[in-house]
């Protein structure tokens, strides 16, 4: 069972084992793996909304989702991968009801040595209730 949004959100992500696939781990704020490609995602802030008269608490958090690959090509598809798994965000896990407000999409370039992985980033506003 999930005790935070974060958590809903993972249940979300590894549920569906065709998106999954696509990765060699999904993390919450840390990576533990240096296997290519993963992702990573953390919470970045929750504004918080107004109370709901039914729910206990609800929010608005941004949340940032970091894919990190060896390949460029095959990076830049997984960040629409993403992207349109977010946009498809409308549900309930455990006690948490999620929906995606807004997206955005970035790629960070590379240190000056050319040698690390590809980093992209889709970054995210989910509301939420529960």
């Amino acid at each position: 069972m999930a005790d935070s949004v974060e958590e809903a959100v993972r249940t979300y992500l590894t549920d569906d084992s065709t998106f999954s696939a696509k990765f060699e781990g999904i993390y919450w704020y840390e990576a533990g793996s240096a296997t290519y490609p993963y992702l990573v995602y953390w919470q970045i802030s929750d504004a918080g909304t107004q109370t709901y008269i039914d729910r206990s608490r609800q929010g608005e958090s941004r949340i940032q989702f970091d894919i990190w690959d060896s390949d460029r090509i095959r990076g830049v598809r997984l960040r629409a991968d993403v992207a349109d798994k977010l946009d498809a965000l409308n549900t309930t896990v455990d006690e948490f009801t999620l929906y995606t407000v807004s997206i955005g999409e970035n790629t960070v370039p590379r240190e000056k040595s050319g040698q690390g992985p590809y980093h992209f980033v889709v970054d995210a506003i989910i509301r939420w209730s529960k």
